[in-house]
């Protein structure tokens, strides 16, 4: 009886706990036909990496397409999550968002399953029933719901299910019965902690949980020992184990492995840190310096709280959400209270030997520190105030010490009972709380808004609504919101950029002209609101500045194919026919699907006579973009007027075929078998047109004049 231990938490059978935790994942279920939003959009639907460069060029930009050695490259190296969702495109030849959701659901489902395991390991068979609940705690909390159901959140799902595998196969590195074995499983290892930082950096900080499982868990040597040793106050049979079995060669290895992963990640960016605005990150641009580390400990704090209190959540913490402390500030008490309490259970690792659950607290505080460490500004700045995506591998950490300390509670202050109440209430208060959640990622207008509870004051969420308000065809909406977000931020560059875009739509060019100006201002480099601004000065027959414009924005942004296209309109309105043929040919080059640009060509070589040559390019563009029913609409009518009707009546097919609620190709159609004395025919093509759209004069008047031609026949 003496050696019989107190179950607080009832323990259930492995087969039960995987499905039980299995199941529970799935709270994040309700996005899995969401769309692409947010960041999706940006690293995904329009990265190019994604559908059409080549393998290698992968490998040379950073998660959203652009450049490593681009100055405005972010730096973050994740070849292997856009490898995936590379994978994605090329087995459908499509980008369909729910197969990234669906995918992003079974790897959370995976990596509880997975954290279960890496729980055991740290725990030991005899505290399996502690490893179930902290595992459902994990499959369940609201914090992961930016990374599975938010496309972009692949990146932190692959660096967790490789990072847990890298530890999995570490632990056979430590049991393994011949070197050859062990060999391999420190490959096996190495490999995967190699993946896990080629999908998220995070993923190196595998290296440092392994080094700590082996120390702590496995030789049982506690962090007062390894003071007690360096102060050469101390050396137990602990120490001696540590100098005499392969632990100390398993450290050396790791170390210079974490050196040359280090080394090989640096010089892939050259050597250089990105830059930031003071927006993105404004914290690390406070002149003085206790106030920058004060803020930087405030943002502790508030993601310890939401790991604690998941209830405000939202898709972005910049621009106002979080306001600095400059001064006397009630916050400041905050990062007082925090200090005192975690502060008190890290010294409680370093002084306390005999608890029996000290070097599970560690191995959690491990878990929960070590992969927060890059994000935490202070090696390295980073381009975000506060994003929950990277806390999905600490928040391992922070389950399993949750689960700890419930134990640990309920055995000195409730009944069984009554703890294992309390826990199921709090796993189906946060399985409702991610599965509300995750509904809100299925699309931007329900995340936007939602986030309006939590940063009323962050302009970047008034702007996202004015886009996605814009988008959906609502003008009054998206300027009542870019006008907010810019008295939130006065000086939101993109803000103005885009309601200078819809001013200019409504025809109020001086006013657009003064936003984009004003944007410059304040960005010089800011290539759009360049091109912008030559648009309006266009339309306002200021053509030589309209150029300049241009001009200067490819001088920031060499590869600007919608600029070149714009440039080329320019040269036409000048009649400059030629340089108007070469900025379009420049456009097909950079972006060879440019329908635009194609169809202008087209058109352009045939109203100067150039049919032959119009035809040439007409079929190139049929090779590009097959489905455009513009390019067979022109062909068409080049062959028709050449008299080859037969050949025009074919492309006009085609063109309905891609096409077919177009009113103006039934009616070319129609005068083509109106010339080719195919009447009745004709007859119907106008027809068909004056349905799709009756007020079509074109068709209404060679009506009318078919029927005085058959009048006059009769």
């Amino acid at each position: 009886m003496k050696n019989k231990r107190t179950t607080y938490l009832p323990a259930l059978s492995p087969i039960f706990s995987y499905w039980t935790i299995i199941i529970l994942s799935l709270c994040f279920i309700n996005s899995y036909n969401g769309d692409f939003v947010f960041d999706d959009i940006e690293a995904i639907v329009n990265n190019h990496d994604v559908y059409d460069t080549t393998i290698w060029e992968i490998f040379k930009n950073d998660f959203w397409g652009t450049k490593l050695s681009h100055e405005q490259s972010h730096k973050s190296y994740r070849p292997f999550t856009i490898l995936t969702f590379r994978l994605h495109f090329w087995l459908r030849q499509d980008l369909i968002s729910q197969d990234y959701h669906i995918i992003n659901i079974m790897l959370h489902s995976t990596n509880s399953l997975l954290t279960l395991f890496v729980y055991n390991l740290v725990l030991g068979p005899k505290r399996q029933d502690i490893s179930f609940y902290a595992a459902i705690l994990f499959a369940v909390h609201p914090i992961h719901t930016e990374a599975v159901s938010g496309i972009v959140g692949r990146a932190e799902l692959l660096c967790a299910l490789f990072t847990w595998l890298s530890i999995l196969l570490y632990n056979c590195v430590i049991y393994a019965k011949n070197s050859i074995r062990a060999w391999i499983a420190m490959s096996g290892s190495v490999i995967c902690i190699t993946i896990a930082m080629l999908c998220k950096e995070t993923g190196i900080t595998a290296i440092a949980i392994c080094a700590v499982y082996d120390i702590v868990i496995v030789n049982k040597i506690y962090p007062i020992d390894i003071i007690k040793l360096l102060l050469f106050k101390h050396s137990n049979k602990n120490f001696n184990n540590f100098v005499n079995n392969n632990i100390v060669l398993r450290l050396v290895i790791l170390f210079f492995i974490a050196i040359l992963l280090l080394f090989l990640r640096f010089s892939i960016i050259g050597f250089s840190a990105p830059k930031f605005q003071p927006v993105d990150n404004p914290a690390s641009f406070l002149n003085n310096i206790f106030f920058r580390i004060l803020n930087y400990n405030y943002i502790y704090c508030l993601n310890i709280w939401l790991l604690i209190c998941p209830i405000w959540l939202c898709f972005d913490w910049s621009m106002g959400c979080i306001s600095l402390i400059t001064g006397h500030d009630y916050r400041i008490f905050v990062v007082i209270i925090f200090w005192l309490l975690f502060g008190s259970l890290i010294m409680y690792t370093f002084m306390v030997h005999k608890d029996k659950t000290l070097r599970y607290i560690i191995m959690g505080l491990a878990i929960l520190i070590f992969p927060f460490l890059p994000a935490s500004n202070i090696f390295f700045n980073v381009g975000f105030v506060l994003a929950e995506r990277i806390l999905y591998i600490p928040s391992a950490g922070y389950c399993l010490l949750v689960t700890i300390g419930l134990h640990k509670f309920s055995a000195r202050f409730f009944v069984p009972k009554m703890a294992l109440f309390a826990y199921i209430m709090l796993i189906v208060l946060l399985f409702t709380r991610s599965w509300i959640r995750s509904g809100q990622w299925r699309n931007e207008k329900l995340l936007f808004q939602s986030a309006l509870a939590v940063c009323p004051l962050n302009a970047k969420v008034h702007y996202n609504i004015a886009k996605n308000a814009a988008d959906a065809g609502d003008i009054n909406l998206a300027k009542l919101e870019y006008q907010e977000a810019l008295r939130l931020n006065p000086n939101y560059t993109q803000a103005m950029n885009n309601l200078g875009n819809l001013l200019r739509n409504d025809g109020q060019l001086l006013k657009a002209a003064s936003l984009f100006k004003q944007a410059l201002n304040l960005q010089k480099d800011f290539s759009t609101a360049w091109m912008n601004l030559g648009i309006v000065q266009s339309s306002l027959k200021q053509y030589k500045k309209s150029e300049t414009s241009y001009f200067t924005a490819l001088q920031y942004r060499s590869n600007y194919p919608d600029c070149y296209y714009n440039l080329g309109i320019l040269y036409l309105e000048q009649k400059q026919y030629d340089k108007a043929l070469k900025a379009w040919i420049t456009v097909t080059k950079q972006k060879p699907t440019h329908r635009q640009a194609w169809t202008n060509m087209i058109i352009l070589l045939d109203d100067l006579g150039k049919t032959e040559e119009a035809l040439e390019v007409a079929n190139e563009a049929v090779q590009l973009i097959s489905d455009h029913a513009a390019i067979y609409f022109n062909i068409a009518n080049i062959l028709g007027k050449k008299g080859k009707y037969e050949e025009a009546e074919i492309q006009f097919k085609l063109a309905i075929s891609r096409n077919p609620t177009d009113p103006m190709i039934y009616a070319n159609l129609g005068v083509l078998y109106h010339r080719w004395n195919k009447l009745n025919t004709a007859k119907q093509m106008y027809k068909k047109a004056l349905q799709l759209k009756p007020d079509l004069s074109s068709a209404k008047d060679n009506l009318q004049r078919l029927y005085k031609l058959e009048t006059s026949i009769k």
